[in-house]
């Protein structure tokens, strides 16, 4: 009995689910983490499935832990498993809602990733319960969400690295560069921590400076050559002045790069049959609504202008005029995709101009050179003996 027990308890785990889902406010939330504790709550986000309706408890080992940490399980205590757990109890996150109609200005939800920790240093195992007021940022997501493959993310060494990736992927879609305000970026970034009414209690990094050369610049690099995506930045100044306002991005898929992956659907036996005037969900459709109701500030009832042209005409023909709305940078760039949705604006097509005569005629030729010589030969003895006759005419 012990030796099949003792079997059961080294047989190797099922692996996670290699894909994380959230919504796009997550993204931009403001919350501080180590490196570790940041590579912690990915691989705890990948147990999540989408498809469930409440959270359910999840347990991981030390093990899991030094996979994340070091690779090798005998260079990581149990403590310090527990010290990145602690932090998900010890430092809040706030998550700025999405804006409700009629109200002014947004709501702010502060809490804790974790509700509770219970930890067992016999099996040397914690369990984690996620806290509830975040499922609606990480369960049954139909819209307003990103996803990632954990492959990339827990393939960077730095949480800055690790949170620029998050928050690019959000942006994917969005071909257009994305302008953020360098305190946004601190937020989205991580150097800011606060405390339960979301005031910042403690920041590091503070200069431009310092901020560029530790956590952006080195960030932007990693995520370059270790991940699918490839980010470009651009500094905005002031005005008159040589301080740095905000940062201009420009994000894009590799060559080859698989596109960000969906929620999972809910597993039926059979198809359901939809209800009168209900869509069936499609995970890129919805990513890339979300992305533009970001991106271009577009409204519920904009977002469902673009659903409808979808099912009428096809997700191609909406990201067709995405396209030619994105080659050239628009002063209103929301009405400027309905009014190609709405028009079927096509892109232009360039036609090479026509050549002159003289530009396409052919240089002669060893043999065509002769004949020429002899025509311009003739030419000149007409105008000889036509200023000869003239000449002989005046005279007499």
């Amino acid at each position: 009995m012990t030796q099949v027990a003792d079997e059961l308890e080294v047989a190797p785990r099922k692996p996670a689910r290699k894909v994380v889902v959230q919504h796009n406010a997550l993204a931009e939330a403001q919350y501080r983490l180590s490196m570790r504790a940041q590579k912690l709550l990915i691989r705890l986000l990948a147990e999540l499935d989408n498809r469930n309706d409440d959270f359910v408890d999840i347990k991981l080992h030390l093990r899991d832990f030094a996979r994340l940490a070091s690779g090798d399980p005998g260079d990581v205590l149990f403590t310090e498993f527990a010290d990145a757990a602690k932090q998900f109890m010890g430092r809040y996150l706030s998550i700025t809602q999405p804006p409700v109609e009629g109200e002014e200005e947004s709501r702010v939800l502060i809490c804790h990733w974790i509700s509770s920790i219970e930890k067992n240093p016999n099996e040397r195992s914690i369990t984690f319960s996620f806290d509830k007021k975040l499922k609606p940022y990480l369960l049954g997501l139909k819209r307003d969400f990103f996803g990632f493959r954990t492959l990339h993310a827990l393939n960077l060494d730095s949480a800055y690295a690790i949170r620029l990736y998050q928050w690019a992927k959000s942006r994917e879609y969005l071909r257009r560069p994305q302008q953020v305000a360098v305190e946004d970026l601190r937020c989205f970034l991580g150097t800011m921590e606060i405390d339960g009414e979301g005031r910042v209690i403690r920041e590091s990094l503070k200069p431009y400076g310092d901020f560029k050369r530790v956590a952006l610049g080195p960030a932007v690099k990693e995520v370059n050559a270790k991940t699918d995506l490839t980010l470009a930045f651009q500094e905005v100044k002031k005005p008159g002045t040589k301080t740095v306002a905000s940062v201009l991005f420009r994000i894009s898929l590799k060559e080859g790069a698989e596109s960000s992956p969906a929620p999972l659907a809910a597993e039926t036996p059979a198809p359901a049959r939809l209800a009168l005037g209900e869509r069936p969900a499609d995970g890129e459709a919805e990513a890339l609504f979300a992305s533009l109701k970001a991106g271009y500030g577009l409204n519920e009832r904009q977002v469902g202008r673009l659903r409808a042209y979808a099912e009428r005409h096809g997700l191609p023909y909406v990201k067709e005029k995405v396209a030619i709305t994105e080659r050239e940078p628009r002063r209103n760039a929301a009405r400027f995709l309905l009014a190609a949705l709405r028009d079927d604006f096509k892109m232009p097509v360039r036609t090479a101009a026509k050549k002159k005569k003289a530009a396409v005629s052919e240089r002669p030729t060893e043999e065509t050179a002769p004949d020429g010589e002899a025509a311009r030969q003739e030419m000149v003895e007409r105008l000889r003996a036509f200023r000869t006759s003239g000449l002989a005419a005046t005279a007499s």
